[in-house]
């Protein structure tokens, strides 16, 4: 009975997991000026960047390369 709970707590929790997107095609703002500390706007831009964002809570940018 126990192995029975577990599974269907699992499959609940499993349906009820929203998917995250994460943003794409990244990149840093073309206008920043290093020799100033003007405001130029947002130092990344790229799609989706409000995806799964959470007002309140910490939110992180994570980068990710192969070379």
């Amino acid at each position: 009975m126990r192995m029975k709970n577990l599974a269907l707590l699992l499959l609940l929790s499993a349906t009820l997991a929203v998917p995250l997107r994460g943003a794409d095609n990244l990149r840093l703002n073309p206008r920043l000026n290093y020799s100033s500390d003007s405001q130029d706007g947002p130092l990344i831009t790229g799609d989706h960047m409000e995806d799964g964002a959470v007002q309140g809570q910490p939110n992180y940018i994570i980068f990710y390369g192969e070379g």
